[in-house]
């Protein structure tokens, strides 16, 4: 039985290097794969980063025909692979200036190989930082639009914002011009001036030339905002005559 037990212990004993040579082939394996992920990884983000860096500079050019660069985002259509590479700019100009959608095209001057450069083409859109209005509520065709009934929201949007109220004082003082919901974007489309003379008010006709100022009461024919030109007649002589609106109690005769 001793015989035994030392045979087996001496057995033991033996196969205790081999195990541990295997688990150090082991690790050393593992940190070895380890290494070669990071040094991947590290690889991507200079490609990254480089890149990165090269828009960056194109779309910092690009911001400089622009007041004020945090109120416009452009955006590049495509980056070539050449320009990801690290590759040397040599000059940066426009081949098409941004038009009124923010469309444009970037020439790109890269050092090709030792004293010879060659161009790229870069398509972009610029985005312009303004604000739009809601509507709070629901609003009903007719009804004139306050200070308190709107909500303001800043965007980017391509292009000059045609169609669109350009400041709260474009807004505020007008008119729906039919019924729409809550949360509803404002547009021009929807807006109509209020009327600020209706038939038969009381109004002062204003009759100027550069020496002289002529004044009368009158009353109106039609109804009309500001800016219209509508009918009126002189209270006095009962004569009548076409006058632009120019407030809500004046109008003004065009010699």
């Amino acid at each position: 039985m001793g015989a035994v037990t030392e045979g087996t212990e001496s057995r033991h004993t033996s196969c205790e290097p081999v195990m541990t040579v295997a688990c150090y082939v082991g690790l050393i394996t593992l940190f070895f794969l380890l290494f070669l992920l990071a040094a991947a990884g590290s690889g991507r983000g200079l490609y990254a980063a480089g890149g990165s860096g090269t828009e960056t500079r194109i779309i910092s050019f690009i911001k400089q025909i622009y007041p004020g660069g945090d109120a416009v985002r452009v955006r590049l259509n495509s980056m070539p692979a050449q320009l990801r590479n690290n590759a040397k700019i040599v000059n940066l100009s426009f081949s098409r200036i941004p038009d009124v959608s923010g469309e444009g095209i970037c020439a790109v001057e890269i050092e090709n190989s030792p004293g010879r450069t060659r161009t790229v083409q870069i398509p972009f859109k610029v985005f312009t930082k303004r604000e739009l209005f809601m509507l709070k509520q629901a609003g009903q065709k007719g009804d004139t639009i306050g200070l308190n009934d709107i909500l303001v929201r800043q965007t980017y949007m391509n292009g000059n914002g045609t169609g669109y109220p350009a400041a709260a004082e474009d807004v505020i003082g007008k008119v729906l011009k039919r019924d729409v919901p809550a949360n509803t974007l404002i547009t021009d489309r929807i807006l109509d001036d209020r009327v600020v003379l209706k038939r038969g008010d009381v109004v002062t006709i204003i009759a100027e030339s550069d020496k002289l100022v002529v004044q009368a009461k009158g009353k109106t024919v039609d109804k009309g905002r500001i800016g219209d030109t509508i009918r009126v007649k002189n209270i006095a002589s009962g004569k009548e005559l076409t006058a632009r609106v120019v407030s809500g109690s004046e109008v003004k005769v065009e010699f």
